[in-house]
């Protein structure tokens, strides 16, 4: 069984009681196997692999967990297992819960949201060029990833203050480009973690005796309101370390795990 195989420290984290499980393990320690030989002494202890959720940054580093507890246990039982990145977990179970939708490669919408800037008259003050679509687009992204409060009209003033006199016209153009994605239930990767959460806001009936995260410190401001809507007092355990954090581009948040 993979438990047999861990050391002390592995062992220890594997078959923690149930609760808030913080795993912090740096490059070489072996946080697979950890992981592994935790979902091991869930499924020994009884827990249904249908309320076991493994969420990873990579949807191969998901497929390699479960194939090394194939060894162990009937693959009726580790294909149960709701297992995968966040956009991949969420797009299957946006189907599910029948809100399923069309995704679009960031390109496809990149052309759209181009059609729709071009369309648009831009009369300014200054010497500030407006953005292409294509770029418009990128920004659209960091914003959906990063800010849980503010309208993209005052974030966007905040932060790009040399476009700020156009701040209202991109929010005018991205609202018209979310009536057309909508028109044809048309969606990007942030669009599917955006409606996940929403969702789950609305009280979609998501359950999970255990919920696994790999990499914790890759998450950003989406991920973690999705976690915070399904997380429980008794159900979290995730690994990762702070300084190993890789995906600063797409808007992760290492603090989020450092309040663990």
């Amino acid at each position: 069984m993979p438990l047999s195989k861990l050391n002390q420290e592995q062992y220890a984290a594997a078959t923690a009681p149930a609760g808030h499980n913080l795993v912090i393990a740096s490059a070489g320690t072996g946080k697979t196997s950890t992981i592994v030989a935790r979902i091991a002494h869930l499924l020994n202890l009884g827990v249904k692999p249908e309320k076991i959720l493994l969420l990873t940054f990579t949807n191969k580093a998901a497929a390699e967990m479960i194939e090394r507890l194939n060894r162990h246990f009937d693959k009726k039982i580790t294909s149960a297992i709701v297992a995968g990145t966040f956009h991949a977990v969420s797009y299957a179970l946006l189907r599910e819960l029948g809100k399923g939708v069309i995704l679009k490669q960031p390109a496809e919408l990149k052309t759209l949201l181009k059609s729709l800037v071009e369309k648009r008259k831009f009369y300014h003050v200054s010497d500030a060029r407006p953005y292409g679509g294509a770029y418009l687009y990128d920004v659209y992204s960091l914003y959906q990833n990063k800010e849980m409060s503010a309208d993209f009209e005052t974030w966007f003033s905040k932060n790009y203050e040399d476009q700020a006199e156009f701040a209202e016209i991109y929010a005018d153009i991205l609202r018209e480009f979310e009536e057309e994605k909508a028109k044809f239930n048309y969606a990007d990767f942030n669009d599917v973690l955006l409606k996940m959460r929403h969702e789950l806001q609305k009280g979609a009936p998501l359950r999970f005796d255990e919920i696994l995260v790999d990499e914790y410190q890759d998450t950003n401001g989406v991920q973690e309101a999705i976690l915070s809507l399904i997380r429980r007092e008794d159900n979290f355990f995730v690994v990762g370390d702070v300084k190993q954090s890789i995906y600063r581009f797409r808007m992760t948040d290492p603090t989020l795990f450092l309040k663990k």
